[in-house]
């Protein structure tokens, strides 16, 4: 598959200084309006993630249901609880997590794997537009983020089930590799990090005295999609761990569904 993000200069679109004066910690989402849409059509999205040997897997995954997010029922106390068992600071935002879910840190929030698709998603479609070819490849990109996690939890939950210990080994071989790709996944939004923050320095201020400031805003999640999907930055790192998660999840499909369905076989 040819580098869609071979550098031409002048190529990106240059984004303007902006200040925001109350920031949240973290990462922060695209203006609503764009949020808005991307939830909408959320549903019926493709797997798009186009090229020579699609990593996707023929069984195209369905958003998984998230957890109640109705803000007078969530237990903030208790979801504060998981978290700090899990280790994850007092201070770290958790609006993007389900408790439910695999937590995955950046920066300063918490998200899962489908709340963490859904924002690089809609960073890049708010970054490029919605015919990009970079959209496109986030959104394959989040579906297959849903089908890591969701294959690892099944896994993780009916592993004591399976009574053959031969499917035992197979499961663990495959538990083990998942493991290794959600290792690089890390890896990789570790780099990405380091350009949303030199994003998020030298804002302008609006008030001269103030000079420049370190705030996360439109710049900040613009540089790390940039980053992301960029062929002189990250692209071949994240190019590598989608055909290898695509690869992964073909492959448990064939050896362990069947498992999974009759584990007392």
């Amino acid at each position: 598959m040819p580098n869609l993000y071979s550098y031409v200069p002048g190529g990106f679109t240059q984004q303007q200084p902006e200040y925001f004066s109350a920031p949240t910690p973290g990462p922060q989402s695209p203006p609503p309006r764009e949020r808005t849409r991307s939830r909408t059509h959320a549903h019926r999205r493709e797997a798009t993630w186009s090229g020579d040997h699609s990593p996707r897997s023929s069984a195209k995954p369905s958003m998984p249901p998230r957890a109640n997010t109705d803000p007078s029922t969530i237990d903030a106390d208790a979801i504060r609880r998981k978290a700090a068992s899990l280790g994850i600071p007092a201070d770290y935002s958790l609006k993007n997590w389900d408790p439910n879910e695999r937590p995955v840190i950046l920066l300063g929030s918490v998200f899962d794997a489908n709340s963490l698709g859904e924002w690089i998603f809609n960073w890049t479609k708010y970054h490029h537009g919605r015919s990009h070819d970079a959209t496109k490849i986030a959104g394959g990109l989040w579906g297959l983020l849903i089908e890591l996690s969701s294959k690892l939890k099944r896994s993780r939950e009916f592993y004591t089930q399976i009574k053959a210990k031969e499917n035992r080994e197979i499961l663990d071989d495959f538990m083990e590799s998942g493991e290794r790709l959600w290792s690089k996944l890390k890896d990789l939004l570790k780099a990405c990090e380091e350009y949303m923050w030199r994003g998020a320095r030298g804002v302008a201020s609006p008030r001269p005295e103030e000079g420049k400031t370190v705030q996360m805003g439109k710049k900040s999640g613009a540089e790390f999609v940039d980053a992301m999907f960029n062929g002189v930055k990250e692209w071949e790192r994240t190019e590598r761990l989608m055909r290898g998660m695509g690869t992964w999840c073909q492959r448990f499909e064939v050896n362990c569904e069947e498992i999974l369905r009759r584990p007392d076989a």
